[in-house]
Formats: structure tokens, C-alpha cells, sequence
């Protein structure tokens, strides 16, 4: 008896979950009134979650979202424990899927699945990368012009959320300003900002900011960085240019293929046509 002899019942079962959990949700949208139930599940949770955050490897994965900026492409409210939870039911999702054509391209089918959204928020990340260059290097302009013009740095940085346009560097900017205005602790306020990316400019930014309050000297420093940037986007539309490149070469190949493969088949049906004649 194999595994696909099951493949109904397993199905039933999920679909029976499916539908509990479905109804549980539309009776506590419906009846929100806490009863002592909902208040023992509540407390439960709180216990379960302040044990992730004590966690290391929970530490880890927060961090790693964050900076990723995975709330902005997984949903707002992502943190390591429906991110985990996400991945499972795609892997679930997909072995179930796959059991109609057999054990080992479920068991497949699962693993790539569940892979899925850990291969694709760092890939949206290096996306945002890219789009967060220009504003990345106004930033760098814009603090060149103000230190120079004696503006405090910590103020120049708080301004620039004026002129950028990405949600990523605009809701971390605005976050940079809240903090400094709430606990005035500059280095634990770059840190946060810094955390909220992985990209090296950003990096060289808040050193730059860093060794600015400490020597008072950073217009050189945001200069050659600012030139930096520059570089990196003429690299990054070359980049574009080549790759756009290569997709009208597959074209014109694909449409050149096509032309040959209808030619050749209208010569074979036509051979076999006049041979069938004689």
C-alpha cells in the first residue's frame, strides 16, 4: 500500500482543519468578548513569546528579517514566528500537493517550497538595494552640504527624510528622528538605523556619522562615498543595459527558431505530401 493510498484522507484531514480554524477565527471576530478561555490562550502566548525573545536563534531570525526588510514584502506583521509558521505551511502546502505524483516529488516539492520565502526576501532585498541608490547618494550630498554649512549631524540626518522616496529609507529615517527626540542615545539610534538594512552604504554612512561626532571631521569622508555611489550606479544600469541585452538576444534566437522550426515542417509535410502522391 503506498503513500498515495492515503492522499484522500490526509486531504480530508486538512480541509477539517482548515475549516476549525476558519471558524474559530469568525467567532472571535463576531463574540470579542474575552473569556476566561481566550484569556488563559492570551497568556499562554505571552509566555511562549517572551521565551522566543530570550531565544538566540529567535534573536537571529529578527534580525535577519529586519534586515531584510521583510515586513515590507511578507506583510507588516512578520516576525520570526509566523515567518517559521509561513514557511512550514508552504512546505506542507507543497508535499501535499505532490503526493498524487509520488513520495519523492512530494518530499521535493516540499523542501522547494518551503525554501521559497528564504530565497525571496533577500532577493527583494538586493532589489531594494538598487532602487535606494539615488536616494543613498542625495543623502550623502545632502549631509555633505549641511555639515559644511555647520548644521549639527544628527539634525542633517533627520532632515533628510524630506527628500528621500523609498518606504524602507523613509520609515527607518522617521524611526532615526522618534528615537533621537525619545532617548537622545545617538549611537543606539544609528545602530537601529544601520540594522534596518544590509547594504554597505548604509554602513559607511553611520561610520561616517559616528566619526564625525567623535572628530567633527566627515565632509571628505561623505565626499569620497558620495562618489562611491555614483560609481556603484553607473555599475548597476550597466548591469541593467547587459541584461536587457541578453533578454532581446533570447528573443530574436526564440523568434529565428520559430521561423526555422515552421519552415522545416512545412518542408517535411510538404515532401511527405508529394511522396504520398506518386
Amino acid at each position: 500500500m503506498g503513500i498515495t493510498d492515503y492522499y484522500d484522507t490526509v486531504s480530508a484531514i486538512l480541509v477539517f482543519t482548515c475549516v476549525l480554524t476558519s471558524a474559530g477565527w469568525v467567532r472571535c471576530v463576531l463574540d470579542p468578548a474575552e473569556s476566561r478561555v481566550a484569556r488563559a490562550g492570551a497568556e499562554f502566548a505571552g509566555m511562549i513569546k517572551e521565551k522566543q525573545r530570550k531565544s538566540a536563534s529567535y534573536s537571529a531570525l529578527d534580525a535577519w528579517l529586519r534586515k531584510n526588510g521583510a515586513s515590507y514584502h511578507t506583510g507588516k506583521k512578520t516576525d520570526p514566528g509566523r515567518f517559521v509558521a509561513m514557511c512550514a505551511f508552504l512546505a506542507a502546502l507543497g508535499f501535499v500537493t505532490g503526493l498524487g505524483a509520488g513520495f519523492l516529488f512530494s518530499v521535493l516539492l516540499s523542501v522547494l517550497m518551503g525554501m521559497f520565502l528564504p530565497l525571496y526576501v533577500p532577493a527583494r532585498n538586493r532589489a531594494d538595494a538598487r532602487k535606494m541608490l539615488p536616494d543613498i547618494k542625495l543623502i550623502y550630498h545632502s549631509l555633505e552640504v549641511q555639515i559644511g554649512s555647520g548644521v549639527y549631524v544628527t539634525d542633517a540626518l533627520s532632515e533628510c527624510v524630506l527628500s528621500v522616496r523609498h518606504i524602507r529609507l523613509i520609515d527607518a529615517l522617521n524611526t532615526f528622528s522618534a528615537d533621537m527626540m525619545m532617548k537622545s542615545d545617538i549611537y543606539a539610534s544609528l545602530e537601529k538605523f544601520r540594522s534596518s538594512f544590509d547594504d554597505r552604504y548604509i554602513d559607511s554612512l553611520c561610520i561616517t556619522v559616528v566619526q564625525a561626532l567623535e572628530s567633527g571631521q566627515a565632509v571628505e569622508l561623505l565626499s569620497d562615498i558620495a562618489e562611491q555611489v555614483s560609481d556603484m550606479e553607473e555599475d548597476v544600469l550597466q548591469s541593467g543595459k547587459a541584461s536587457l541585452d541578453r533578454v532581446l538576444t533570447l528573443c530574436q534566437l526564440l523568434v529565428l527558431a520559430s521561423v526555422m522550426g515552421t519552415a522545416l515542417y512545412t518542408c517535411v509535410i510538404y515532401m511527405m505530401t508529394k511522396a504520398v502522391s506518386f
